[in-house]
């Protein structure tokens, strides 16, 4: 609540109608000394209450769109269902943090390229080919260790504001929570809500959560490790050998994970080890004794659609596809799954 407190109040700062000089809100008009001095709490309280309950039909109404497409009405009563029974973990992908400001795995290698002398055809050529590990390697021996950890720390290490649809998981899963991303924002957004992680776990220590789930604890996965931290960090080639020793010890991992639905946000899910390490689960499981995965995925290319679902398929992870603003539709969904459900 807090942090939509802070949405709302950013909004009263922006709607200042030029002409009167006074702030709308609610189609009320208010002078800012209103706002500053004479406003009574109880007034503000029931104007916010008003603010959010028509942010939140918004949301409600722009999921309703969502569903209505692709056949993504009856795949999300299934989520749902299982939201309800919280037996749903969410996987979040840098798309969940880049509305505070940092940028994907690729925007980062992309940029990094640039600061080396590197041959950027094989750089693309690993990009291509989804492999990340390979390509963050290729500029780590090109820059150095010194140089490379600094812009990684500048990139990924300072606490930047927390905005989008992040801020709206401490209200949903109270569980744990899985991430890739370098940053803090899920561990920020927990923590400003009151709902700090008991213990975070890094890499190959994932195999661990079902036990810690058993437990009834709330854990922070950073599947990749730290930001701040090359011992506890998963980017290049040598540092995901470190951690994995082979992609055997990543599938352990993620079949440890799997014992659960997942539900991937923010997440591009190319064939990358992560997904390929759950397709070869899949392939080596009896028919039907996996749970199935979940995803909210944006669709720039409505003719990839298929082939993308048929691909995701392999990783029993099944997609409820928006073609709109990616922050705003993954809103419009977290809210919608939680309409009318006991919190």
């Amino acid at each position: 609540m807090d942090l939509l407190k802070e949405e709302f109040l950013d909004q009263l700062r922006a709607e200042i109608d030029e002409q009167t000089g006074k702030v709308i809100i609610e189609a009320a008009e208010f002078t800012p000394q209103q706002i500053l001095q004479d406003i009574s709490e109880t007034t503000f309280t029931e104007v916010f209450t008003e603010w959010c309950e028509n942010r939140r039909q918004e949301r409600l109404d722009k999921a309703d769109e969502i569903l209505a497409k692709f056949g993504n009405e009856k795949r999300f009563r299934v989520i749902k269902s299982r939201f309800e029974n919280g037996a749903i973990i969410p996987f979040v992908g840098a798309g969940m943090s880049m509305p505070s400001g940092y940028p994907s795995w690729t925007e980062f290698l992309y940029r990094l390229i640039d600061e080396t002398t590197a041959d950027k055809d094989q750089f693309l050529k690993f990009m291509e080919s989804w492999q990340y590990e390979e390509a963050a390697q290729y500029i780590f021996d090109s820059m150095g260790k010194a140089r490379f950890n600094e812009e990684l720390e500048n990139e990924f290490g300072h606490d930047a504001p927390l905005l989008g649809a992040a801020r709206f998981l401490p209200k949903l899963f109270k569980s744990s929570v899985i991430t890739t991303n370098y940053d803090n924002v899920i561990k920020r957004c927990y923590e400003t809500e009151g709902k700090p992680f008991s213990d975070t776990l890094i890499g190959s220590e994932a195999i661990e959560l079902p036990k810690l789930l058993g437990e009834e604890k709330n854990v922070l996965l950073k599947l990749h490790g730290k930001s701040n931290s090359s011992r506890n960090r998963i980017l290049t080639l040598s540092e995901y050998n470190e951690h994995y020793k082979n992609n055997e010890q990543l599938k352990k991992c993620m079949k440890a994970l799997s014992t659960k639905t997942l539900l991937f946000m923010g997440c591009s899910l190319g064939i990358d080890r992560t997904v390929q390490a759950l397709i070869d689960i899949v392939s080596e499981a009896d028919a039907g004794s996996l749970p199935k995965h979940y995803a909210f995925l944006h669709l720039s290319d409505e003719n990839e659609r298929v082939p993308k679902a048929e691909q995701l398929a392999k990783a029993n992870i099944y997609p409820i596809w928006y073609t709109d603003d990616h922050d705003e539709s993954i809103e419009a969904l977290l809210e919608k799954l939680t309409e009318g459900v006991n919190q």
